[in-house]
C-alpha cells in the first residue's frame, strides 16, 4: 500500500511540477515610426522577468518598463507590466510590448485588467492583451481585451479563447503624445481556470481515497477472524 501512496504523490507531484518546470521568456520590445525601419525592437529579455531603464528611444527620451511572467508570477496570473516613465519632449506615438512565450498552464478564460496611473492632457494610451497558441513573440494572433485611456482611470474585460500548450500572451501599449509629458500604466492577465490544477486535485483525491481504504483494512481482517 505504501508503494501506491508514493506512486500517487508521485503523479500528482508531477502534475503540480508540470505547471511550473518551463519557466517563461520574457521580451520587451520598442516601436516608432521612424525609428529602425518602423520594426520592433526589443530590448530586453529575460528568464521569469525582464526590464529596461531609461532608454531613450525616438521622440521619447526616456522609457522603464517591466514585465513578470510564470512561475514567478503565482497562478492566475500569467503576466504582469508596467510601462513607466515614459516621456517625451515632443509629439510622437510609441508603442510598447511586452511578450511572455513557452507557457504551459493551459487555460481557456482570460482577464484582463488595464490601469492609467498617470497622462498628461492631450495625451492617450491603448492597452491591449494578446494571445497566441503559437508561442509567437510580439504577436497579435488574438485579442483579449483592450481599454483606451484619455486621463488616469482603470479598466478590465474577460475573453474566452483556447490557448492549447506552449503558448505566449503579449502586452501592447500604444502611447500617443502630443507634446512634453510623462505616462504610467500597467496591465494584467490572468487565468481563473488554469489546466494543470484539476489533474492535481485529482492525485490528490487518489490519494485520500487510498489512505481511507487503508485505515479500514484492519478492522475488516479482525472481524473475519472472530468469525
Amino acid at each position: 500500500m505504501n508503494g501506491k501512496l508514493m506512486a500517487l504523490a508521485g503523479i500528482a507531484s508531477a502534475f503540480l511540477w508540470a505547471s511550473t518546470a518551463n519557466s517563461a521568456t520574457i521580451t520587451i520590445g520598442l516601436q516608432e515610426a521612424g525609428v529602425n525601419g518602423g520594426a520592433i525592437t526589443p530590448v530586453a529579455v529575460g528568464i521569469g522577468s525582464a526590464a529596461i531603464q531609461t532608454l531613450p528611444y525616438g521622440t521619447f527620451s526616456a522609457n522603464t518598463v517591466d514585465g513578470t511572467g510564470r512561475p514567478i508570477l503565482p497562478l492566475p496570473d500569467v503576466l504582469d507590466s508596467s510601462s513607466l516613465n515614459v516621456s517625451s519632449t515632443a509629439a510622437g506615438t510609441l508603442r510598447v510590448y511586452v511578450t511572455s512565450q513557452n507557457n504551459n498552464d493551459v487555460s481557456n478564460v482570460w482577464l484582463s485588467a488595464f490601469t492609467s496611473n498617470r497622462l498628461p492632457t492631450g495625451w492617450s494610451v491603448t492597452e491591449q492583451t494578446f494571445l497566441d497558441p503559437a508561442n509567437g513573440l510580439f504577436s497579435t494572433a488574438i485579442a483579449l481585451g483592450t481599454a483606451v485611456f484619455n486621463a488616469i482611470g482603470s479598466s478590465a474585460s474577460a475573453a474566452i479563447a483556447a490557448s492549447g500548450n506552449n503558448y505566449s500572451v503579449t502586452h501592447l501599449y500604444t502611447i500617443v503624445a502630443t507634446g512634453a509629458g510623462v505616462a504610467n500604466s500597467t496591465i494584467n492577465l490572468s487565468t481563473p481556470i488554469p489546466g494543470a490544477l484539476p489533474l492535481f486535485a485529482t492525485g490528490l483525491l487518489g490519494l485520500w481515497a487510498l489512505r481511507r481504504k487503508r485505515k479500514t483494512a484492519p478492522a475488516e481482517s479482525l472481524d473475519q477472524a472472530v468469525a
